[in-house]
């Protein structure tokens, strides 16, 4: 009989894998990527809607900025009405700042509208984190983020400002006797038999006791690791250049486009650092 991957895997590994819970966001996107009907049961509890038919679904989608900071997003969806649904997971509290809700949203409206669309084209779009403590303090199981005016109508309700995102932050310790503190549960749950919802357990099930599932999660972590390496060390030299070309503009003796080809930066970049640090750059 031929040795199962449960024979030749490495004790180690194969306890990670069966310790991983769905708040671990590398899991989480494992468990979800290219499952639309999995993808469109999570929305629905936490938005509390039986509307949603997602359409498509990628996980651990990296968004690339030219001349700042690229984004890897853990879950995005798009729904039958061209809806946008963006599911992060966040461990840490500073992990999910107003600021960072902020880029993401840009992140994705950039790369969203097209050359010549309408500013009126922009899909409707549900930012989501699922944070690991209640970074609130509230005690309740969800926030949503309200966005209206500083002046009231007849009735004293302030006016809303709809600028078609809707934001909002789900309580991780959150447990109760609802669909939020089942879904919650389920999320910190490692065993798939401890699970409330069957839809969700049976996915975990799959990708920690099947042959297939333990492979793919084997080389997620493989890939991962070697990719998340390459990512560190390519920030680390993006940080070199720019502190570089801050040291050649503050000198004053070479143009932009000689600095732009020593540190390899693109022209624009460099030009950005130059007013960032008010400096009137050399001419050629």
């Amino acid at each position: 009989m031929s040795a199962s991957v449960f024979d030749t895997i490495d004790p180690k590994m194969l306890e990670r894998i069966r310790a991983l819970r769905l708040i671990d966001d590398d899991f989480m996107t494992a468990v979800f990527g290219g499952n639309n009907k999995l993808t469109e049961f999570l929305l629905k509890i936490l938005l509390s809607r039986d509307d949603i038919k997602v359409k498509s679904c990628m996980t651990q989608k990296e968004i690339r900025n030219l001349f700042g900071r690229s984004v890897r997003l853990d879950i995005i969806a798009e729904d039958s009405n061209g809806k946008m649904f963006n599911v992060e997971i966040q461990r840490a509290d500073k992990g999910a700042s107003a600021r960072r809700v902020r880029y993401n949203l840009s992140m994705l409206d950039s790369h969203t509208l097209k050359k010549h669309d309408k500013f009126a084209d922009l899909p409707e779009t549900y930012i989501i984190f699922i944070t690991e403590n209640d970074i609130f303090g509230q005690d309740k199981a969800v926030y949503k983020v309200q966005k209206h005016l500083d002046c009231t109508d007849k009735n004293g309700n302030y006016l809303p400002f709809d600028d078609g995102c809707t934001i909002i932050y789900v309580n991780g310790s959150y447990r109760a006797n609802d669909a939020i503190g089942k879904l919650m549960h389920d999320f910190f749950e490692a065993d798939a038999s401890k699970m409330f919802y069957s839809e969700i357990a049976e996915n975990v099930r799959f990708h920690k006791q099947d042959t297939k599932g333990v492979n793919t999660m084997c080389r997620i972590f493989e890939e991962y690791g070697d990719e998340r390496a390459e990512m560190a060390r390519a920030e680390a030299t993006a940080k070199r250049n720019v502190e570089v070309a801050e040291k050649l503009l503050r000198k004053n003796k070479m143009t932009l486009d000689e600095i732009a080809d020593t540190t390899e930066l693109p022209l624009e970049r460099v030009r950005q650092i130059a007013e960032q640090l008010t400096v009137i750059p050399a001419q050629a």
